[in-house]
């Protein structure tokens, strides 16, 4: 039996063990399982103040936390009967309990995505929602669009969520709310919104281990009077596990908040990133270890006006974003600087004229520059240079019918200056039986792309880029959710099937030529929650993928050809783990897996399954140690061909907190 399959078995088999032991026990029933999050995991409340604050800010936080599906605040019944299982919530208290650092350690976890990483810590990630591209994803802050960055979609290596509120993740095209890249799906962070902060705190952590690796965040919130201030930032240096693979990242994330009248503000939320980081290039390069370095930095400027009432409310932003990646000692002398600017404004009314009923109308725009500067000047080194934008309107109803029905349904019309506009959907529609606790749900929506960054980079100047079309998808899914063990858990299967047309691919031959291909996904998500008692809990999931090339040559043919599966998506994924919390501590284990993957046509990279654990104890109301392990059974397994993950690492630190 090899190393996989133990891994595999053991958990397996422990999970079981619990399943079928734990209730049998003579315990008390624990609360139901909060089916719209995936694993909110609080800090246990001490007899003194401190923790008992910091949670109170962060359950007033959630409350007026709009969802990422329908851009409005729900009530718990209204959420329970919108969100389907392709929604994950991932809350703060979540995010340092299992001890996730960067977006990538949420999004592994999370059923129907797959990310593939071009080395280690700051290396290139590489997104899959379901199969689909990297570009077809939108990433927010507090509702605000950030940089595609060059391939389309912001560097997900450099966005740190320790310090974040939350993290909420879509599933499936949703571009009939956030327009142009929504094709796959939705990314949602949330930092802390100044508007409703209750109280002052401040929380630190540091920590440190293996691979010289120093991490640092802190985040502060102050409320006096009308005024709130709300400021985080985190801080790593670590030298990885590769040659030649230093990284450092910092980020300042803040938002100042005035109260105008009794629920009238006037805030400002800002960002700032800046990274340095060493390219080693593949291992089967001759040039390895090359000595490429990247420098990003990233910025967000957003004002906002807002008003919020008990049965509507209204805000409007504008929010200017920038990203600038310099890239250096290209190997083949490609030296580039690769500026992206964004301007985005958007106007949304929320009107709910009761428990069951949410109407949604709104209205923006979207202006979107790249160009590319060469260092060195050479034939494939050019420089390229575009702009473009468009406005929007759109509606959305839903509503919570009798007899258990919700319906949500959405609209939404982009008018383009330079591509061609579109008009886009949502339906979805849910039936809960609540005496089985089952509930049946179905959606279909529309979504598409105009072409950025990383589509401009090598075009032959002699082509128009507006003679380029935007690529398209058309997404369903159904399936159902079933409360188990006297509502102590949950089980949810998931069937999507999604198809992409005129995706934006490169010649591989001429780099300068646009190579157009038409793709196809579906696969299945399963999805489990269990709490056999209070103090321990377990979640897994899995996913079956099939996505393949329907027409066109992906890569020239370097990539597959009609019939061929799309490489780095692996056709079989899982992650799974549990928890258990006493009153002073927490002790936690997790694997996650991926097999039967492609890098190539052809060419199959070895399936892996990595184990981690992680756990924590107060020792004081204000202090609080904890540790992981990661790569438990140091294996070693490739991300992509000629990328080896990181080994065995162990990492330890402590947190401070402090409120009023």
């Amino acid at each position: 039996m090899n190393r996989d399959l133990l891994i595999c078995f053991f958990s397996a088999s422990s999970f079981f063990t619990f399943c079928v032991i734990s209730p049998a026990q003579e315990q008390d029933t624990p609360p139901p399982v909060d089916e719209a999050t995936s694993l909110d995991v609080t800090t246990v409340e001490s007899s003194p103040p401190v923790r008992s604050v910091v949670i109170r800010q962060e359950a007033a936080q959630q409350l007026y936390t709009p969802s990422v599906v329908t851009k409005t605040l729900l009530s718990d019944e209204q959420a329970e009967r919108t969100l389907l299982p392709a929604v994950d919530t991932i809350s703060g208290a979540e995010i340092r309990t299992f001890q996730r650092y960067d977006i990538g350690d949420i999004l592994s976890q999370t059923a129907g995505v797959n990310l593939v990483e071009a080395g280690q810590a700051g290396a290139q990630t590489s997104l899959f929602i379901r199969g689909m591209e990297s570009n077809h994803a939108v990433v927010l802050l507090n509702g605000r669009r950030l940089p595609p960055g060059l391939a389309g979609i912001y560097q997900l290596e450099y966005l740190d969520v320790s310090t974040l509120e939350s993290v909420q993740v879509t599933k499936g095209a949703s571009s009939s709310l956030y327009g142009s890249d929504a094709l796959a799906g939705v990314i949602d962070m949330r930092s802390a919104d100044a508007r409703y902060l209750e109280a002052d705190t401040l929380s630190s952590y540091l920590e440190g281990g293996s691979f010289a690796t120093i991490r640092t965040g802190h985040k502060l919130t102050i409320k006096d009077g009308p005024v709130a201030v709300a400021i985080d930032t985190s801080a790593l240096e670590t030298a990885n596990d590769r040659a030649s693979s230093d990284f450092e990242n910092a980020l300042l994330r803040g938002n100042v908040a005035v109260e105008l009248g009794e629920g009238s503000y006037f805030d400002i939320l800002g960002y700032i990133q800046d990274s340095f980081i060493q390219v080693p290039g593949s291992s089967l390069s001759p040039f390895f270890p090359e000595q490429q370095i990247n420098k990003n930095r990233s910025t967000l400027f957003s004002p906002r006006f807002s008003i919020v009432r008990g049965d509507w409310d209204f805000s409007t932003f504008y929010s200017h974003t920038a990203n600038e990646l310099e890239a250096r000692k290209d190997t083949f002398f490609n030296d580039n600087l690769l500026e992206q600017t964004g301007h985005e404004v958007e106007a949304v009314i929320n009107f709910r004229p009761n428990e069951e009923t949410a109407y949604t109308l709104g209205a923006g725009y979207y202006g979107y520059e790249f160009e590319r500067t060469p260092i060195i000047p050479g034939p494939f080194n050019l420089p390229s240079k575009f702009g473009f934008s468009y406005t929007s309107v759109f509606a959305q109803t839903g509503i919570n019918l009798p007899e258990g029905f919700t319906i949500l349904t959405s609209a939404r019309y982009d008018e383009h200056d330079s591509f061609t506009s579109k008009g886009t959907y949502t339906a979805q529609i849910t039936r809960d039986f609540e005496p089985t606790g089952t509930t049946l749900f179905a959606k279909s929506s529309t979504g598409y792309k105009a072409p950025s960054g990383q589509d401009f980079i090598f075009l032959d100047p002699d082509i128009d880029p507006t003679s380029i079309r935007p690529e398209e998808s058309m997404t369903w899914e159904a399936g159902a959710r079933q409360s188990i063990f006297n509502k102590r858990g949950s089980v949810a299967l998931t069937y999507f099937n999604a198809g992409v047309e005129n995706l934006i691919d490169v010649d591989p031959f001429t780099f300068i030529d646009p190579a157009i291909v038409d793709t196809r996904t579906r696969g299945l998500e399963l999805e489990l929650v269990y709490s056999p008692v209070e103090n321990l809990r377990f979640y897994a999931g899995g996913t079956w993928l099939d996505a393949i090339i329907t027409d066109g040559q992906y890569l020239g043919g370097f990539g597959g050809s009609p019939g061929d599966r799309l490489t780095r998506r692996p056709e079989y994924s899982l992650a799974g783990g549990g928890v258990m919390s006493g009153d002073r501590w927490k002790f936690g284990a997790e694997i996650r897996g991926a097999y039967e993957r492609i890098d190539a046509p052809n060419f199959y990279l070895a399936p892996y399954t990595v184990a981690r654990l992680f756990g924590s104890v107060e020792i004081s109301d204000e202090v609080e140690l904890y540790g992981r392990i990661e790569n438990l059974f140091d294996l070693a397994y490739e991300n992509t061909r000629g990328f080896e993950a990181a080994g065995f690492g162990a990492f330890a630190g402590v947190r401070v907190l402090f409120g009023r």
